[in-house]
């Protein structure tokens, strides 16, 4: 994690190697997500039948697309050797990824909601309201005073709105663990899930500026966001 960020911190002394690093990088770290998530549903026997069997399915489904998301942008660096376009192929799958991962956070919510108190749902919802004033406040009405095309401007408003979905509920399940025995676990993944909204907000609101490159310091936030997901879901086998 240090190294991730130092490389891109220090980026100014080898511009030519961070723009090939950005785009390698990304997709092992999805890599990574994907097979820690992978062994934990392995924990359930790879089945599906009851909730949290289809809990873990849906996060290896979700960072499985991710991979290809980011394994797709990387083609468009490395093969076709264009600038990848937004939106583009890639963004099917980066937004594709979202649902099963919001649909996972809503059957662990469904399942513990009970245990949720007033005052760490106070605490969680302050939290989501700060999120939604950045991302619908000042990224979503950046992105569209560009006046871009009909389908730019659906996928200016999707990524904010999942973005939202995803930390609300990671949030709200926070407040209802923390402190417990699965406690550490849900910490990472707060964590992880915050760092790629982070970055997702920060990237739309470079290409809206026009200041988006390869190997900008919003790339790290992706990467640093899929080795916490990993991490997490390595730390929820150790508790589980």
């Amino acid at each position: 994690m240090g190294g991730v960020s130092g490389a891109f911190l220090l980026q100014s002394y080898y511009p030519s190697f961070i723009g090939p690093l950005s785009n390698v990088l990304p997709s092992a770290g999805a890599s990574f997500a994907f097979a820690s998530a992978l062994l934990c549903w392995r924990r359930y026997g790879f089945r599906v039948h009851r909730r949290f069997e289809a809990v873990w399915f849906l996060f290896t489904l979700g960072t499985g697309m991710w991979i290809v998301a980011e394994v797709t942008w990387a083609i468009y660096y490395f093969i076709l050797n264009v600038p990848v376009p937004y939106p583009s192929v890639a963004d099917v799958f980066y937004i594709g990824g979202y649902f099963p991962l919001i649909l996972g956070l809503a059957f662990y919510y469904g399942a513990f909601s009970v245990a949720l108190s007033r005052r760490r749902l106070v605490a969680a919802a302050i939290s989501i309201v700060i999120v939604a004033l950045v991302a619908l406040g000042l990224v979503m009405p950046t992105e569209l005073s560009k006046g871009l095309g009909p389908l730019s401007t659906l996928i200016d408003m999707i990524y904010p709105i999942l973005d939202l979905i995803l930390f609300s509920l990671t949030a709200l399940c926070l407040a209802i663990f923390l402190g417990g025995r699965i406690s550490r676990w849900w910490i990472l993944f707060g964590a992880g899930s915050l760092l790629y909204v982070v970055g997702d907000e920060y990237f739309l609101y470079q290409v809206a500026a026009g200041t988006y490159y390869n190997g900008s310091i919003d790339d790290m936030f992706f990467i640093l966001g899929y080795l916490t997901f990993a991490i997490a879901f390595h730390a929820h086998r150790r508790e589980f």
